[in-house]
């Protein structure tokens, strides 16, 4: 059993070991400092708390954001594919959750210097039941 829904994706995005071959790790909230490209970092934006089902008092619909960081432009572009294709797969019960996106997003991030990583982001609305 999952505690919350960002611990549901982690644990889809993780088992998933094809996934999980295109980047070298996967982190809640923030990577380590030690992380090496390419990685995802994501994080729960926003839970609006929509309540569909009656008599489930544990659901709601989560806005969350998937960060791709990379060293390399293309193949950045590339894996935020990538990212969006697993994302939008999500309709499944796993760890005691329902969860199933219902909307998605993504975007590049302009570098501010020539030294920074390339900055790639994945946004899913996802609805979750527990």
């Amino acid at each position: 059993m999952a505690d919350s829904v960002e611990q549901v994706i982690y644990n889809y995005l993780a088992a998933d070991s094809g996934f999980m071959g295109n980047f070298t790790g996967v982190y809640f909230s923030e990577a380590p400092e030690n992380a090496t490209y390419p990685y995802i970092v994501f994080w729960l934006v926003t839970d609006a708390g929509i309540r569909n089902y009656v008599s489930t008092p544990n659901q709601g619909e989560a806005r969350i954001q998937f960060d791709i960081w990379d060293d390399e432009k293309f193949r950045g572009v590339r894996l935020r594919d990538v990212v969006r294709a697993k994302v939008d797969r999500l309709n499944e019960t796993r760890d005691g959750y329902s969860v199933s996106t219902v909307g998605i997003n993504e975007q590049t991030i302009q570098r501010t210097s020539g030294t920074d990583p390339y900055h790639f982001v994945v946004d899913g609305i996802i609805q979750w039941q527990e």
